[in-house]
């Protein structure tokens, strides 16, 4: 039996939404901070509301999986290409924007190798490099599991150009505030290594969602 597939967008989004404006009345957030929120939160729920309309829940599993979806895409919004407003607005603009080379690595396996197999290896470096694996594995995973996209390469396309959106975006977001004072060119490290680990992970999230299927189908009852 179909269930309401609108529930989990709903829920998920109220509570990222409820979480960011306690968050916010905490830390005595101003007018441009919860602008910020909910422009924000906005243009997240907006691509949510699009891609649920493209999904299909049938069962519990599928509404938590739906449910967990909509909260990853806002989670993974914040940590990757969320654009803080109030930046623009109270900080010094002196002009010049320039590119900081430095933040920029287009050398394959450079990074993966410098964090993992470097002279010292320090874990934060390690847990970042893992992290890169596995951003965009459920992604992956719930495009299959929900339908909103039925072909496996399809899928490892999207999440190809979604990582080389993401780099792209933070290499403009580098740029767009490298002509504040004190920005030194901004904080987001482009980085082709994380082009192919994101790649790698949403391969990963594919094979994951093969073996979701198999125990799926495996543990479906038989109808007589």
């Amino acid at each position: 039996m179909r269930v309401n597939k609108w529930y989990s967008l709903i829920a998920a989004s109220l509570l990222y939404f409820i979480y960011c404006y306690k968050r916010g009345i905490y830390a005595g957030a101003g007018f441009l901070d919860y602008l910020d929120l909910i422009v924000n939160v906005g243009i997240l729920f907006a691509i949510a509301v699009w891609l649920i309309r493209k999904s299909t829940v049938n069962n519990a599993i599928e509404q938590i999986i739906s449910f967990g979806f909509v909260l990853y895409m806002f989670v993974l919004h914040r940590f990757v290409t969320y654009i803080y407003i109030p930046y623009y607005f109270t900080q010094e603009y002196i002009g010049n924007p320039y590119v900081n080379l430095e933040r920029i690595n287009l050398i394959p396996f450079k990074t993966i190798s410098n964090d993992l197999l470097g002279t010292v290896v320090d874990p934060v470096t390690v847990m970042q490099t893992f992290g890169n694996l596995f951003l965009l594995l459920p992604l992956a995973f719930s495009l299959l599991a929900l339908q909103i996209v039925k072909k496996k390469r399809k899928v490892a396309m999207i999440i190809f150009f979604t990582t080389l959106f993401i780099e792209t975006f933070q290499l403009v977001e580098n740029l767009s505030v490298s002509g504040y004072l004190y920005s030194e060119g901004g904080v987001r490290a482009v980085d082709i290594d994380d082009l192919i680990l994101n790649t790698l992970g949403g391969i990963i999230g594919i094979f994951l969602y093969r073996v979701y299927k198999k125990v799926l189908m495996k543990n479906r009852p038989l109808r007589h």
